[in-house]
């Protein structure tokens, strides 16, 4: 973005604008003791902007990316009933710790077992069968079309009795996997069918939180980059985790990329740990750089897509565009445009323009150790603010004989 060009400058605040003499005039522009004197062309002084300095200066910073984000469990089950009938009894509750093959809840199987009765009646009979036409094909009083028919249905009555033995076992609801009891959907004496919810099982030492980052961020995230998870909502919860996985694609409607993030198995229970749902906000760390030149981010200024900041010298401020690297914080790593060392300002830059004459001030807006001097040097070859204005040497005129 151009500059706007020079004008003159009115007087609304001081904390914005301060304006003093110019040099071999009376303070408020009279030329000399007479009372009377006016201006033509307006008031004959220069432009002098407080502003608030910092000076770049040189040490480390951390590369991070923080992100919000929602715990979860990655191994998480909700066990269903495989089998239809009444719950006879339901051994375990809400909170429950839960070891692998432990049985939940056991649902009545008198159909069930009638029916593997009958399959092992089956293949005892199929069983005869086949021995029987065997012996006659062997002394060729049965046809090798008989034979096969017998082989066949003693085949078939085996695979029912498997499949009646497995009914059988379905009466007993048993966890596919070690966790705790999360919720249980059913009480004892209830009818279920094939298919309904039991209870729900989670592995809390699998809890990870998955987040999405910018995609101009990707190259700066790698499995097994470090990252700190820290609890929002539930304060005094913090755990160091490390990436997991990264997705090898991009949500195009957003823009991100899906990074999950594991946390330890100690992260989880306890008076602090973590629990699934709960908020927290995660922060990578990509990268470290030492002796990097370090400003706050308050002095950028944004032309479009190209930053820039003001340098104060010799009481006046200069534009300079500079390319930035990491950022941590309010602060910001300068690569190219600056030194440690130089003045920067990092308030009041809404009022300059590239050249303008400057006064230190502090957050406050009082004046600093050494800005009177600064700001004297900078108005003794600063031009009149009639010129500034496009006026040429306006001549002051005085009513005085």
């Amino acid at each position: 973005m151009v500059a706007p060009p020079r004008r003159r400058r009115f007087v609304l605040a001081a904390a914005l604008v301060v304006a003093v003499p110019t040099c071999g005039r009376g303070f408020g522009g009279r030329r000399g003791p007479g009372a009377g004197s006016e201006t033509s062309g307006g008031e004959d002084e220069a432009v002098v902007v407080p502003v608030v300095v910092e000076k770049v200066r040189q040490g480390d910073i951390t590369g991070r990316i923080v992100v919000a984000s929602t715990i979860e469990a990655e191994r998480q089950v909700t066990v269903h009933a495989e089998a239809t009938g009444r719950i006879l009894d339901l051994a375990v509750e809400e909170g429950q710790a839960v070891r692998r093959g432990q049985i939940l809840a056991r649902i009545e199987g008198d159909a069930q077992a009638a029916g593997l009765l009958r399959a092992q009646t089956n293949l005892e009979k199929a069983r005869l069968d086949y021995e029987r036409i065997e012996a006659l094909h062997a002394q060729g009083a049965a046809t090798d079309e008989e034979l096969e028919t017998a082989r066949i249905t003693f085949e078939t009555a085996r695979i029912d009795l498997r499949d009646r033995r497995r009914d059988v076992r379905t009466t007993k609801v048993r966890a596919p996997m070690a966790g705790t009891v999360t919720e249980r959907f059913v009480n004892e004496g209830a009818f279920v069918t094939s298919g309904a919810q039991i209870v729900s099982i989670v592995d809390f030492t699998s809890l990870v939180a998955r987040v999405f980052i910018p995609e101009r961020e990707l190259d700066r995230v790698r499995v097994g980059q470090p990252a700190q998870v820290v609890g929002k909502a539930a304060t005094g919860r913090r755990a160091e985790g490390k990436v997991l996985r990264i997705a090898p694609v991009v949500d195009p409607a957003t823009g991100t990329v899906k990074v999950t993030v594991a946390m330890p198995p100690e992260a989880a229970g306890g008076a602090n740990g973590f629990l699934p749902g709960m908020y927290a906000e995660v922060t990578l760390t990509t990268d470290r750089h030492e002796g990097a030149a370090l400003l706050s981010k308050a002095a950028l200024v944004h032309d479009e897509d190209t930053p820039y900041v003001f340098v104060v010298e010799g009481g006046r401020a200069r534009k300079v565009p500079v390319k930035t690297g990491l950022e941590d914080g309010d602060v910001v790593e300068v690569v190219e445009g600056l030194s440690p060392g130089q003045e920067v300002v990092v308030a009041g830059q809404s009022a300059l323009e590239d050249g303008l004459s400057v006064r230190r001030v502090d957050e406050k807006g009082r004046p600093v150790e050494g800005a009177a001097a600064d700001t004297a040097a900078a108005v003794a070859g600063a031009p009149r603010a009639s010129e500034a204005a496009g006026h040429g040497g306006g001549e002051t005129r005085s009513g005085a004989p």
